[in-house]
């Protein structure tokens, strides 16, 4: 936006900035001994902001030649290890001004958390006193005063629409940040988090994968501003930003001005969109109590109902998305989309709020239109919406399976549109039909406090314009692409009111929150209190009435990670099928058993990550599906999941062998999911590694299988694998992996059969409890018969605080570990810490606690014969024990494969995993050894004669098709050669 042009004001020379570069090209400002800006340079940041590639500060990672030609310019690199990228800087000062451009062109291929500009503001003199001020793309201008004190969370605001930033010292003088090109997002922000006595302000050029050849370009404009300068500069820009409130109120006599229909003809399932042109008086467009727009329909079959209105700005995109441009004013609209065929009649009704009459009585204003017409003609190419199907997959109107082939895509940031362009392309060419999106403060969020998050923000009760048009471009990108949409409404942190691991808590910013001007005092009066209900409502009509046309949108899920009520699930459930004409699925994380058996939740879900221990995600998806189908007798979806919850998969497997989102992936299609289990690092890890081809071999398993995905599916029911030969040696490693996350174990016996049965009630959790948790507190025993004297190796991923292992063999002890092993020390923040032979600490601030990660085995003694082998834990805390391996334990003429399927009447989807196909053997360099000539027996089958396609996972094709024949119930299947994992379709031919 163009700013107020400023007459300069003439300052004494004793007033005059200094400019000071260093070599490199850094710089800081000075003015009459002040320190207005200092060590503003450049710096490439590593991923997870685990430090830096290269800085423009620090001489050892920079190389630059210098020229003065009338401007000072500076052409070099900066290179790191893995990093290599091409610097070209020029500045112009004049007076109190600064011309900054700088180009950045990276020299290789490689990935980085982002590449930034930066400069730091001293917290001395200034914390507690000095202000800044901040205006967007639309002219929205937020101000504050940089805190006394640390505070918490530790951004005083990050945003991707900002064109200015102001920070004017106690003393008044000012320094103005312009961004003129090329800034994606900027940052203000305490150090004093990472113990660092400066506010910094982060302008970011480019995140994620970096390609050879690839530049980024940024101007700025830095200008050193006197008290008065900033206070005009200042009042020019708020006048600006209430002239922008103004669009959003309208004080005129009710009148339906025009009705401007797109179409009078369409196709089936093609949307018809109604503008009108709408005189009336509200200041508040969002609320249906003071202007209420509907269309009243009556379909060809003689149904007939209504759709609400809502209120639109239009936008266009400038760059990638990021920044935006109105066009034209506000106004009001329709969206609906037929599902029969023939003529519809609807007409448009407006009513305005009761307003006081000359006699003091209540009056409610309403126009209507005339009644038109829209011819539907058939659409054989459309399938429709999609619905439950009557087992445990989704379809089509038109009866098509819709299996979710898909991952979490939740955000870009910088709500970049041209990130989804990207994504969204390499998932239509690669098979993928699913994205997972929240709709929060920092993506497309609609309700937000002002001043807080991305987005035109208005407070409570009104929507983001900028934002809720970016979801009907997003909406359009997905379309254009063959994505179906689950939009997810809210996320954990809106109601989180102490800190948490990420950071992400937020209820300080909430709009519902009484200090913002909303109802609630406290996060839990959110579910109860009346006004905060009505509110919420009022957002779903409005996503309803606005995004609800498309059939690409799958399902909305009301909360992501939040325990919401009950009652108040059911509530808003019931309000959204009323509105809601098309029947759109709904759900939620996380739900209880009260959640999940209300009729209105479609599909149950969970999240599930490991520590980063675990040796595989396989059996734990598996579990969790028929679990949960099996409870709630209703499709489930794993929404998430991931190696570790605490950081990328990328950090395990650079390589990117994609072993542990692969084998989730198919363990979920073959256990009863109704979709794949949905990975959640898209741009850290799929998109970083350019993995998206792995989906091609899963979608065109999924088109093979075809109308199959709808029966009945129950279980399978088969015999173990066997070699036709027995291994030399004959006994191996038998490898129990608890499949329970964070909860209290279900069994805790379990018998363990040379043959690779586990037999036992329940099941136990990877989460290794002690007495301090007495309600998780279930240490497991185990029933073993070894052949030869041997031993059980624990794999120990993470200790919480500490941890006291103790292994009893028949009720005796006989071996005790302390983890941490060492004595106590403090850290230079004189937090106090056990050493020992962990692999590296870290501080959790949320709990206020060490967690030392080990990942390394620890071996206890077991004799030849039969015993009862517990494994217990009497620390101060909990650990995770990711496997129990006992050997030489396991009969090796029963193949270490597992048998992950399932299996109708008359056909089975069934995945073949050599055990030791992971991701943990994988970042050991190992491959899975060849297994030659394995058996195993279906069962429960109906008798006849059966075509099993044998498919390749990871090159999707065909490796084999092969004919059997059931008889009894039997149907004989037989692996010439396994490599990797397979999976089989079996079909009665």
């Amino acid at each position: 936006m163009s700013f107020l042009v400023l007459a300069s004001l003439a300052a004494s020379a004793a007033q005059t900035p200094q400019w000071d570069f260093t070599p490199t090209g850094a710089f800081s400002v000075t003015l009459a001994g002040e320190m207005m800006v200092r060590e503003f340079g450049c710096v490439l940041v590593k991923p997870g902001w685990q430090g830096s590639f290269a800085d423009q500060l620090d001489p050892k990672t920079v190389r630059i030649t210098f020229t003065a030609n009338g401007q000072r310019q500076w052409q070099g690199e900066m290179k790191g290890n893995g990093a290599s990228v091409a610097l070209t800087q020029t500045a112009i000062t004049k007076g109190q001004d600064l011309s900054l451009s700088c180009e950045l062109q990276a020299l290789m291929d490689f990935a980085l958390e982002t590449a930034m500009l930066r400069c730091f503001l001293p917290t001395e003199g200034n914390a507690g006193k000095a202000r800044w001020v901040m205006v967007t793309e639309l002219g929205e201008v937020l101000s504050g005063i940089f805190p006394a004190t640390l505070p918490q969370p530790y951004h005083l605001f990050s945003r991707t629409d900002i064109v200015a930033v102001m920070w004017q010292l106690p003393f008044g003088w000012a320094v103005r940040f312009e961004f003129v090109q090329g800034i994606g997002s900027v940052t203000l922000q305490d150090d004093r988090q990472f113990g660092i006595p400066s506010f910094e302000l982060q302008m970011h050029l480019k995140h994620g994968a970096w390609k050879r050849g690839e530049a980024v370009r940024a101007k700025l404009q830095l200008t050193v501003l006197s008290p008065e300068e900033a206070h005009l500069w200042e009042q020019a820009v708020r006048a600006q930003w209430e002239q922008q409130k103004m669009a959003l109120s309208k004080q005129a006599p009710l009148r339906l001005r025009q009705v401007r229909p797109s179409a009078t003809q369409l196709r089936r399932y093609e949307t018809l969109e109604v503008r009108l042109d709408l005189d009336a008086t509200y200041d508040n467009p969002f609320n249906p109590d003071q202007i209420r727009v509907e269309a009243e329909i009556v379909a060809p079959s003689g149904k007939r109902f209504s759709i609400p209105g809502f209120f639109a700005q239009d936008f266009e995109r400038l760059g990638d998305g990021r920044r935006l441009r109105k066009i034209g004013d506000p106004y009001f609209a329709i969206r609906f989309t037929p599902m029969e065929t023939g003529v519809y009649r609807y007409r448009i009704i407006v009513e305005q709020g009761a307003k006081r009459t000359g006699c003091g009585e209540a009056e409610e204003q309403q126009v209507v239109s005339e009644w038109r017409k829209l011819v539907v003609k058939p659409n054989p190419s459309a399938k429709g919406f999609v619905r439950r199907g009557k087992f445990w997959h989704l379809q089509f109107d038109d009866g098509t399976p819709f299996v979710p082939v898909g991952l979490n895509v939740c955000w870009s940031w910088g709500n970049r549109l041209s990130d989804y362009e990207g994504w969204f392309a390499a998932m239509r060419e690669n098979g993928a039909n699913f994205a997972r999106i929240w709709l929060v403060r920092w993506n497309m969020g609609l309700e937000w406090t002002q001043g807080d998050g991305s987005g035109m923000y208005l407070g409570i009760g009104k929507y983001a314009l900028d934002n809720a048009w970016r979801i009907d471009e997003l909406i359009r990108i997905a379309e254009r692409n063959g994505i179906y949409l689950m939009l997810c409404l809210g996320y954990h942190g809106e109601l989180a009111d102490r800190p948490l691991y990420f950071g992400e808590q937020a209820w300080e910013k909430n709009p519902y929150n009484r200090q913002n001007g909303g109802p609630c005092d406290k996060p839990a009066d959110f579910w109860t209190n009346p006004k905060a209900k009505r509110l919420y409502k009022q957002r779903l009509r409005y996503i309803i009435a606005r995004y609800a046309h498309s059939s690409h949108v799958v399902a909305f899920e009301f909360w992501n990670e939040v325990h919401a009520p009950a009652d108040w699930i059911g509530e808003m459930a019931q309000f959204v099928r009323r509105l809601d004409i098309y029947g759109h699925l709904l759900t939620t994380t996380y739900g209880d058993d009260a959640v999940w058996q209300l009729p209105k939740m479609d599909f149950a879900q969970t999240h599930w990550y490991g520590d980063g221990s675990q040796r595989d995600s396989a059996l734990t998806v598996a579990n969790l599906n028929w679990q949960y189908t099996s409870k709630y007798r209703k499709p489930f979806l794993l929404g998430e999941f991931g190696i570790d919850w605490r950081t990328s998969d990328f950090a395990y497997d650079p390589q990117g062998n994609a072993l542990h989102w692969h084998n989730g992936v198919w363990a979920s299609l073959a256990s009863r999911g109704m979709g794949t289990a949905c990975v959640w690092y898209w741009d850290a890890y799929i998109d970083r590694l350019n993995l998206w081809h792995h989906f091609r071999p899963v979608a065109d398993f999924v088109k093979l299988v075809g109308q199959g995905w709808l029966q009945d599916w129950q279980p399978l029911q088969a015999s173990l694998p066997v070699l036709a030969k027995s291994p030399d040696p004959p006994f191996g490693d038998f490898v129990f992996m608890p499949s329970l996350g964070w909860q209290r174990p279900t069994g805790d016996t379990f018998t363990l059969h040379q043959d690779g049965r586990v037999e036992g009630e329940g099941k136990t959790s990877v989460f290794l409890f002690s007495p301090s948790k007495p309600d998780m507190y279930r240490p497991p025993k185990f029933v073993v018969d070894f052949p030869v004297n041997g031993k059980l190796i624990l794999r120990v991923g993470t200790v919480s605080s500490g941890s006291l292992l103790i292994a009893r063999v028949d009720g005796k002890e006989v071996w005790r570990q302390p983890l941490p092993e060492g004595a106590e020390r403090a850290d230079e923040q004189g937090r106090t810490y056990r050493e020992g032979s962990y692999r590296e600490r870290r501080w959790d601030a949320q709990w206020r606690k060490w967690d030392y990660i080990y990942e390394r085995d620890f071996e206890v003694p077991i004799p030849k014969g039969r015993h009862i082998v517990e494994v217990d834990n009497q620390g101060d805390d909990w650990c995770t024990i990711s496997q129990y391996r006992f050997t030489p334990y396991r009969n090796r003429r029963f193949g270490e494969v597992t048998l992950i399927g399932m299996q109708a009447l008359t056909a089975a989807v069934i995945w073949v995993q050599p055990q030791d196909s992971n991701f943990q053997t994988a970042r050991e360099g190992k491959k899975p050894s060849p297994l030659h000539n394995l058996q195993f027996t279906l069962r429960g089958l109906r008798d006849g004669r059966y075509q099993i396609t044998v498919w390749d996972t990871w090159k999707g094709e065909v490796v084999k098709e092969m004919e059997a024949i059931a008889k009894g119930g039997k149907l004989p299947v037989h692996l010439a050669v396994l490599e990797r994992d397979v999976a089989l379709w079996v079909r009665a031919k």
